[in-house]
């Protein structure tokens, strides 16, 4: 745990020297809000309001205002809003507080989930490593932000711990807030479900009452499809708003594909030193360069978590192989047309199977566990001050 809140003080401290010397980049996105979403000046201006950019500005928008049915608010499950706000009350309302407040309290119980999980099955060092791994990991950031990365974290590695454990009940219940906090929470059932029928032999005979709480995890999600239908009248329209992202409905291959294709391009945009020919498009000349990076960026995110996936088939109990697999293939369902493989190197967080195959690789390879931890630490200090001024990262 010591590790963990050293973690946050290094990325906060970070985040505030990073907005202080270099300054804010001015954001669309960040005028949305202004009066919630940035509300302090001064010194704190610099240590709180930087966690609340981006999806943040949408997690407070609708915490303080709810859904609107003509808006993107609907793409952003309703569980961790509706925490934001409820923990608001204690401090007067402050939303941006409120949410750190609460990414931060899911962090650390998620930590505990995590190290229980892995050191029942590894040992103490492993499982070390897999929360240390998680923690530095360039995109770790985002645990203390205002985004709902730490509360599915938490649901989703409590969900898997007590199926390991036979305690359905408590499993059923995390899957089914997992599923109000994300739409990735319903392929929870995936790994809850082999557990289940591993403790009992693969013997469908052996199905009993305890099986009902599998189905807690698809009923999560239509409570939220049956409120967007009563308010709306459209109980998919969480997945119909995802145009504004211009997000489309793909076969996985085909986003692998594009994705490859526009990393390579981007490449190419990057050696070549110019933007007056585009290898990709591109919405106007100024984004020709932060494009071609954030492509690069994100496939090799997918690079890294599917060697770390296939590392894990043969260490990983099943249940968690699977679970890395359907988290890492659920975003490529869904690829953007610029940016294919849009925001993977924040989806890879939720894979946490993913840094157990690293703890694992490095258990006993002192040298590439020094590699990782300083190529982490590295690029997180980067990613993290990216973040603070305003710019996009994931």
């Amino acid at each position: 745990m010591v590790m963990a809140v050293v973690s946050r003080l290094l990325i906060g401290l970070t985040a505030a020297l990073a907005t202080w010397v270099i300054g804010v980049k001015p954001a669309q996105w960040a005028w949305r809000l202004p009066r919630l979403a940035e509300p302090f000046h001064g010194f704190l201006a610099h240590v709180l309001n930087p966690w609340a950019v981006w999806d943040g500005v949408w997690f407070v928008k609708i915490a303080a205002d709810g859904y609107a049915g003509n808006d993107g608010t609907v793409a952003f499950f309703p569980l961790y809003p509706l925490m934001v706000r409820w923990v608001g009350i204690v401090f007067d309302n402050n939303l941006v507080v409120a949410g750190i407040v609460v990414s931060l309290a899911c962090y650390f119980a998620a930590v505990y989930f995590l190290y229980r999980l892995v050191a029942a099955r590894y040992g103490g060092r492993v499982a070390y490593r897999t929360c240390l791994y998680i923690s530095i990991f360039p995109t770790a950031f985002f645990w203390q932000a205002v985004y709902s990365e730490s509360m599915f974290l938490m649901l989703s590695a409590a969900c898997i711990l007590w199926s390991t454990e036979g305690r359905w009940k408590l499993a059923g219940l995390a899957g089914l807030a997992a599923a109000l906090t994300r739409s990735a929470g319903f392929l929870l059932i995936v790994p809850m479900a082999i557990c289940y029928y591993e403790q009992r032999d693969w013997k469908l005979r052996r199905t009993d009452a305890a099986a009902a709480s599998l189905l807690m995890i698809p009923e999560g999600l239509m409570v939220w499809m049956a409120y967007l239908s009563l308010s709306f009248g459209k109980p998919l329209l969480f997945a119909q708003v995802q145009d504004q992202w211009r997000r489309y409905l793909a076969v996985p291959t085909y986003a692998l594909w594009e994705g490859f294709e526009a990393a390579f391009q981007g490449a190419r945009q990057l050696i070549s030193g110019q933007t007056s020919r585009l290898y990709w498009p591109a919405s106007h000349p100024g984004a020709v360069v932060p494009l071609a990076v954030a492509n690069l960026t994100n496939l090799t995110a997918l690079i890294i978590a599917g060697l770390a996936v296939c590392y894990g088939l043969r260490r990983l109990p099943l249940a968690l192989s699977a679970y890395a697999l359907v988290t890492i293939g659920y975003p490529l369902l869904f690829p953007a047309t610029s940016t294919p493989l849009l925001s993977m190197p924040r989806f890879v967080l939720a894979a946490f199977p993913v840094f157990m195959s690293m703890a694992l690789f490095t258990d006993r390879r002192p040298r590439a566990h020094l590699v990782i931890c300083t190529l982490s630490i590295a690029l997180c200090v980067v990613l993290t001050a990216k973040f603070a001024i305003f710019s996009w990262v994931a």
